[in-house]
């Protein structure tokens, strides 16, 4: 009994220094505990990115995320803070849907869902470009396709 309560204070003492925010993702679960969805949580400012507090730290976030946990938990699924250990996932805290709302980011007058297909449209138009200049990475003026450095 001894071991694991030194154990789990060794933990508990590291947990800050484990679960750092590139790691860190907003998790929707079903009643029943099931995985729903996630969004991902950022350490450092980047394009499109809001400085929000959750559970007492700083995160970066994008506008559909603020969105999309709002929309969850309206739709009766638990949200909360995790980050995985390789063999399962660590719940951080609860309820980040409640600490934190588009307002709070100057989003005014905008409704959840329409944040969030307003970013899918965003993404989807951004992963087509993407795939089109991937498509035609490999090829010369000439249309052939080029040599990779693997095969020199």
């Amino acid at each position: 009994m001894m071991r694991f309560l030194v154990a789990a204070l060794v933990f508990a003492t590291a947990l800050p220094a484990v679960a750092s925010a590139e790691e860190m993702y907003v998790i929707s679960r079903k009643s029943d505990g099931r995985f729903h969805a996630s969004h991902r949580l950022y350490d450092s400012t980047g394009a499109n990115l809001h400085e929000v507090i959750l559970c007492g730290r700083p995160y970066f976030v994008r506008t559909a995320t603020v969105a999309w946990m709002s929309y969850e938990a309206d739709e009766g699924r638990s949200v909360q803070l995790e980050y995985n250990v390789g063999k399962g996932w660590v719940e951080v805290c609860r309820d980040p849907a409640e600490q934190v709302t588009l307002a709070d980011i100057g989003i005014k007058d905008k409704k959840d869902y329409e944040v969030m297909r307003a970013s899918d449209m965003a993404l989807n138009r951004a992963e087509r470009f993407k795939h089109i200049s991937k498509a035609f990475s490999g090829y010369k003026n000439s249309g052939k396709t080029s040599s990779s450095y693997h095969a020199r």
